[in-house]
């Protein structure tokens, strides 16, 4: 009886040495994240400072292959660093934030390490509008959803495409077509995923054999 109440002592002995031993590494980990945040801020403010004094601040964005993305819109990218030391800019950053936009289909951005940041990207390329539900969507080449239409867009004048895996099977319709014929046509609609009825500008109705 009396060994099994020390053993049951000790037992809860070192339950207590071992909550004060987490205790103290839970504290130590608190102490040395806060101290690193710290030095952390220390060492941008330094980096900052001979920024200032030798300017290395981020003024400039320079942007290469771009044709349907808006500047402005890539540019908002970058507002909110504009005046920061160019080494503090966050590149990785920012490139995975770009990268959320729909119409960037390849990007890289580098940092001259002086004033400027250099983007350069390739956008995807708008090939049709799909017709849904009364919504006009635009779509890529990579049949990639871009957005959705407006009556005032330009993009209407692409071919608008009907029916049931017209977007999965719109490149092949085209791939092959003189560039003078894609221009005439008005819409296209896939009839029971065999075949397609062309319907040109000028009204004329095109049925293609399976």
């Amino acid at each position: 009886m009396n060994k099994k109440f020390i053993n049951k002592r000790k037992k809860k002995i070192l339950n207590i040495k071992l909550i004060f031993l987490y205790l103290f590494f839970f504290f130590i980990i608190i102490y040395i994240y806060i101290n690193s945040q710290k030095i952390s801020n220390l060492s941008q403010n330094i980096i900052q400072n001979y920024s200032n004094k030798y300017e290395y601040n981020f003024i400039n964005v320079d942007i290469s292959n771009l044709k349907y993305i808006p500047k402005i819109e890539i540019l908002e990218y970058f507002e909110k660093y504009q005046n920061k030391s160019i080494f503090l800019i966050p590149i990785k950053k920012i490139a995975n934030e770009m990268r959320l936009n729909k119409w960037i289909q390849n990007l890289h951005l580098k940092n001259d390490y002086k004033n400027t940041i250099i983007v350069s990207l390739e956008e995807e390329t708008p090939l049709g509008v799909y017709f849904n539900n009364n919504q006009r969507i635009l779509f890529s080449e990579n049949l990639k959803f871009l957005e959705i239409l407006d009556i005032d867009s330009n993009y209407l004048e692409l071919i608008t495409f009907y029916g049931e895996n017209s977007i999965m099977n719109s490149k092949n319709l085209i791939i092959n077509m003189n560039i003078d014929f894609i221009s005439e046509i008005k819409s296209a609609t896939y009839i029971k995923n065999r075949r397609w009825n062309i319907e040109l500008k000028n009204l004329i109705l095109l049925k293609l054999p399976e």
